[in-house]
């Protein structure tokens, strides 16, 4: 009986103390943002090359387009990064806006941060600090495999 009131406390205790050291996913510094130059590509060609990302990304992560303005280079999406594996229990799901702005020779673009998601359907902001960092690798992951594709996409 002892024992199973002792492992109890320690288990509340330990709960606690993971509790204290927080990230809020959500904060402006945790806003991603990266131009990428490619001097030998022209707007228009970049413009398709993102949103030929775009579709074939919905395979692996769930990505809703929201605006598209080719004239003035301009894409927003809202994506969905692949479940990011926390611990035993649950894989968290960031939720961001994407902004894209396309010119002649370069693209910017803007990651921010709205919520997680867990695979228990539970929304949140904060997350312990490692868990937080973890996932937001995986939006610099995502980011890079964009510059991959355009790199590597058939269509210049």
């Amino acid at each position: 009986m002892q024992t199973t009131v002792r492992t109890a406390l320690v288990l509340c205790l330990g709960i606690l103390l993971a509790g204290c050291a927080s990230l809020d996913v959500t904060s402006p510094q945790y806003e991603r943002s990266k131009t990428y130059d490619f001097t030998d590509k022209e707007k228009d060609k970049l413009y398709v090359a993102i949103n030929d990302w775009l579709s074939q990304s919905a395979n692996s992560q769930e990505t809703e387009v929201e605006f598209t303005d080719k004239e003035a280079g301009k894409i927003s999406a809202k994506i969905i990064t692949q479940g990011v594996s926390c611990g035993p229990l649950e894989d968290f799901y960031l939720t961001a806006d994407w902004t894209f702005d396309v010119k002649d020779g370069a693209y910017r673009v803007r990651v921010d941060p709205l919520h997680v998601d867990t695979n228990a359907r539970r929304k949140t902001t904060s997350l312990n600090e490692k868990c937080g960092r973890k996932v937001l690798r995986e939006v610099t992951r995502t980011m890079r495999g964009l510059e991959t594709h355009i790199v590597n996409y058939e269509s210049f």
